[in-house]
């Protein structure tokens, strides 16, 4: 069976270019009457989409319910989630970890390993849902729609502070999410526990949880850069303290060993 994605990436307003990385259209095609479930893992970032399939419907594997909205919002994963019936395209804003609480200012804790219908969150977005219809076979213009409705959500929070949070995400992304909480506090100027409190409240998960993801991101980068992997030279790289620490945690994110992972090619785009 074959499948064909195709992608395009938007460039955000430059006011907004800190707190999103891009808009993304999204339309996977498929050559067979069976669909394989859509597999989705944690990344450093949190997710906006409108769907612009006739059905909006959503299933995961496991689970009796099934959800059905067309502009949800996801906030950060800690571990891998798997859909039967899912939207076959889509456009995506892409926060950075911090920018969904710069922009609707509601702590990102109640949103970690979940989808939320965004029409909940702001009654009044059902005006741009219907907006957003009219022109869902224009990805441009759907963007731009979406466009013009953060860019007033970043005016109504212009108070909103994020800058301690920002720094910290940055230094845990230069250094591969392997920063230790204790160094990382006193470059912030904050306590461990008040660390803590700011990145559930304004990321989703304490620091050490994001700079997890941030690490395993890290590691799968390093997976599709490299065709032969020195499984020792990677757990000595990203500082695990044993390989079987690495293949537990490894397998807690992703759902398999990494060789299976490796061997088979699934990596994650964690980056436009």
């Amino acid at each position: 069976m074959e499948n064909n994605v195709s992608s395009k990436f938007f460039t955000p307003h430059p006011e907004l270019q800190p707190y999103i990385e891009s808009y993304l259209f999204y339309e996977l095609k498929f050559s067979d009457s069976v669909i394989p479930p859509l597999s989705i893992y944690p990344v450093a970032r949190t997710e906006m989409s409108f769907v612009l399939d006739e059905h909006h419907t959503f299933h995961e594997v496991g689970l009796d319910k099934t959800d059905s909205y067309p502009l949800c919002f996801v906030g950060l994963l800690d571990h891998g989630r798997h859909f039967d019936v899912f939207p076959k395209k889509l456009v995506m804003v892409m926060f950075k970890p911090y920018g969904a609480f710069k922009l609707f200012g509601i702590p990102q804790r109640y949103f970690s390993n979940q989808a939320t219908d965004v029409r909940l969150l702001f009654p009044e977005i059902n005006s741009l849902t219907e907006q957003l219809r009219e022109v869902a076979k224009e990805p441009a213009a759907v963007v731009a729609s979406l466009e013009g409705w953060l860019l007033k959500r970043l005016l109504a929070s212009e108070k909103t502070d994020v800058n301690s949070v920002v720094y910290a995400c940055e230094q845990i992304q230069k250094s591969q999410g392997l920063v230790r909480i204790a160094e990382l506090s006193k470059r912030v100027g904050m306590s461990e526990t008040n660390l803590g409190v700011q990145f559930r409240e304004k990321v989703g998960f304490s620091a050490k949880a994001f700079s997890r993801i941030v690490r395993f991101n890290s590691v799968n980068s390093f997976l599709t850069k490299n065709n032969a992997i020195d499984w020792q030279e990677l757990v000595y790289k990203f500082d695990f303290f044993d390989q079987n620490h690495f293949i537990k945690e490894f397998k807690r994110f992703y759902g398999c060993t990494p060789s299976q992972w490796h061997s088979k090619g699934s990596y994650l785009d964690t980056e436009p």
